[in-house]
């Protein structure tokens, strides 16, 4: 063989060791490259894992804990997250609490071995995670404000916001082992708001006519209890709005001030109906011989002669026909208190049934009042930074009173007849404009207490009102629009976890 030859033998021979030598460190570089990336998602997941477990331990370890008692956190949170992280996510260390102001602190670390990183000299996958909570007196108050009107039996969406609104309670009360720190209650909203037929006798009912709204119907002093007893009937519980500006806020009722009490539901006989005007719920003879069609709505007479009496079912509107009578109106469910007892108010959540018009600065406020540590109830905690407080509103439309053409101007509600002008409306101008004015008042004066609003639009295309709804929320994280009944569930799952997450501080 020439020189030659051999030197192109000797030179193939040393690049196939060249070649060798790379393709092992490419095939190398591929499966550590590969393999990091598994470990590093691996690393991710138990990051989120320990970091939900952290959260969790912390708000345990909070609830109940005093100053004489913070010597404790250290021990319940080791034994608490050892019971909660599972040994197959890696070995749980480094746990430790800190507490200062007012705040407590947990932190912690899991170690897992890796898969492939241990080929670069990392065998060991360290994740860590901590949390800061509040303690001592924190509370959790929830009033959901959840739209009955007669919409809400469409395309499921009654049933779909049963559903949702009750695994949120169950969420939420989930999240605690302190039977006292998560309360509910629930106010159900149509054309009223209904506090309770129970609640007839109590001081903040105006039983004996002092409100100036009482009688705003009668052409004489009338009391409206005395008007349900002769007419055979009982009060159904519903309440009318109170006159501006106890309207939209939690002003305690008083004696002392009328205005201030809350005056019970009367639908007013209405004339018969006649070529020109026709009404809804006319159940007894007009007696005068006016033309005037106010004057045979307030005449009183009519309720001692109880001439013509008619209670059969009134077919003026075609999805809503009951009988006709003084609580025409009031079949929304009534109101349940704040209560720490899940059972009740997922009982009352799915005993919700639907039936007239979309009255939301009413139901705001009352949602208010369940929270508020004023009257009527006083049955929520102080206005604290120790107390979270909630108010989540459901509507599926924007707010409406049947109008009319009528003397009457339309349909009687919580704010009287529209011809009344409990709104602030100019004859003849739309009543929505009046009532979306009520709820943002209402919204601000939440709002200004430290409540956090969060709303839900279901379903709702009409862009204004949309814009109500994120307007009232405390943010825009807090308005939700959900465009099907079959959105809702996480609708509400995401506001339970925005609301465990306010209880963290940081």
């Amino acid at each position: 063989m020439s020189r030659t030859g051999r030197r192109l033998r000797d030179l193939i021979g040393q690049c196939r060791g060249n070649v060798a030598v790379v393709f092992a460190l490419t095939v190398s570089g591929m499966i550590l490259i590969g393999g990091g990336g598994i470990d590093l998602m691996k690393m991710s997941s138990n990051r989120k894992y320990l970091q939900e477990r952290v959260d969790a331990t912390a708000l345990y370890v909070a609830n109940g804990l005093t100053s004489s008692t913070l010597g404790t956190a250290q021990s319940k949170a080791q034994t608490k997250l050892a019971a909660i992280v599972e040994p197959s996510h890696g070995t749980l260390a480094d746990i430790a609490t800190s507490t200062t102001d007012g705040t407590l602190t947990l932190s912690a670390s899991l170690t897992t071995r890796s898969s492939f990183l241990g080929l670069i000299g990392l065998a060991n996958l360290v994740t860590e995670a901590s949390s800061t909570v509040t303690w001592g007196e924190t509370s959790l108050e929830v009033a959901l404000v959840l739209d009955n009107t007669g919409s809400m039996a469409d395309s499921g969406k009654i049933d779909a916001l049963k559903s949702a609104a009750t695994n949120m309670v169950t969420t939420l009360a989930a999240k605690t082992t302190s039977a006292n720190s998560v309360k509910f209650a629930l106010v159900p909203f149509a054309t009223f708001v209904n506090v309770g037929s129970g609640y007839s006798t109590a001081s903040w009912i105006d039983s004996t006519g002092l409100s100036p709204n009482h009688s705003t119907y009668f052409s004489t002093s009338l009391n409206r209890f005395t008007l349900y007893t002769a007419l055979g009937k009982s009060w159904p519980g519903c309440v009318e709005t109170r006159p501006s500006p106890y309207d939209v806020d939690d002003t305690p009722p008083s004696v002392a001030n009328p205005s201030t009490l809350f005056v019970p539901s009367f639908h007013p006989d209405e004339p018969k109906s006649t070529w020109f005007y026709t009404y809804a719920n006319s159940y007894l003879g007009d007696v005068t011989n006016s033309n005037d069609e106010i004057t045979k709505l307030t005449y009183a007479p009519k309720y001692t002669s109880l001439t013509g009496k008619d209670f059969s079912v009134s077919t003026f509107y075609s999805n809503y026909q009951v009988a006709k009578g003084p609580g025409f109106f009031c079949d929304v469910k009534p109101i349940v208190r704040l209560t720490t007892n899940t059972t009740t108010i997922n009982n009352a959540i799915n005993a919700l049934t639907v039936s007239g018009s979309t009255n939301i600065p009413e139901g705001l406020a009352w949602g208010w009042r369940m929270v508020s540590p004023q009257g009527p109830f006083s049955d929520g905690q102080s206005y604290s930074s120790n107390t979270l407080k909630i108010v989540v509103l459901l509507t599926d439309g924007t707010n409406a009173i049947n109008t009319f053409n009528t003397p009457l101007g339309g349909a009687y509600s919580s704010w009287g007849y529209p011809y009344s002008n409990r709104l602030g409306n100019s004859p003849g101008t739309n009543l929505r404009d009046g009532l979306d004015a009520k709820t943002r008042t209402v919204c601000s004066a939440i709002k200004a207490k430290g409540i956090k609003v969060y709303t839900v639009g279901l379903m709702i295309d009409d862009t204004a009102g949309q814009q109500l709804l994120s307007d009232c929320a405390s943010g825009t994280d807090y308005y939700y629009n959900s465009p099907s009944a079959g959105q809702l569930s996480a609708v509400f799952t995401s506001i339970a976890q925005k609301i465990i997450k306010l209880r963290i501080a940081r």
